[in-house]
């Protein structure tokens, strides 16, 4: 059954198993952040989950933004806002990512400073291993998909 759904999936070709490492990689920062989340629950932090799911939102919009162009350009010349998007990535990205820091700044509590940049540091890590496996597994599928398979 999972060798039929293995081969269901790499048949549905690159979009699909695009959409399968998406899947797989919100799923393991969901549990990586929940993880974090337990920990510090009784404290009852502000925005630590919000900010962690936005964190998560950046980061795939910085990494994948410019390397799907380079693999989907037609589609995006067809729309008409996308080229925007396409044209001020690194703006929008940084943009994003300083709105997360104040963001974060902003909800910090007085006697919670070491609870609340260890999470931080917690969703940043959790990003780093998640995200950039995934980015690569990606990258690797669209330079042959015999590599993936492998």
């Amino acid at each position: 059954l999972m060798i039929g759904g293995f081969g269901l999936i790499i048949y549905g070709g690159p979009l699909a198993l695009m959409i399968t490492v998406f899947v797989v990689q919100v799923k393991c920062f969901a549990e990586i952040i929940n993880i974090g989340y337990a920990v510090y629950k009784m404290d009852n932090l502000p925005w630590f989950r919000s900010l962690s799911w936005y964190f998560l939102v950046a980061s795939n919009y910085f990494f994948y933004g410019e390397s799907l162009v380079e693999q989907f350009g037609v589609l995006i010349n067809n729309v008409d806002f996308l080229p925007f998007l396409v044209r001020y990535h690194r703006l929008i990205s940084f943009s994003m990512y300083i709105i997360g820091f104040v963001w974060f700044v902003l909800s910090l509590v007085k006697k919670y400073y070491l609870r609340q940049f260890s999470l931080f540091a917690w969703t940043h890590v959790a990003l780093l291993v998640v995200v950039t496996q995934s980015y690569l597994i990606i990258q690797n599928m669209f330079q042959g998909l015999i590599w993936l398979i492998m």
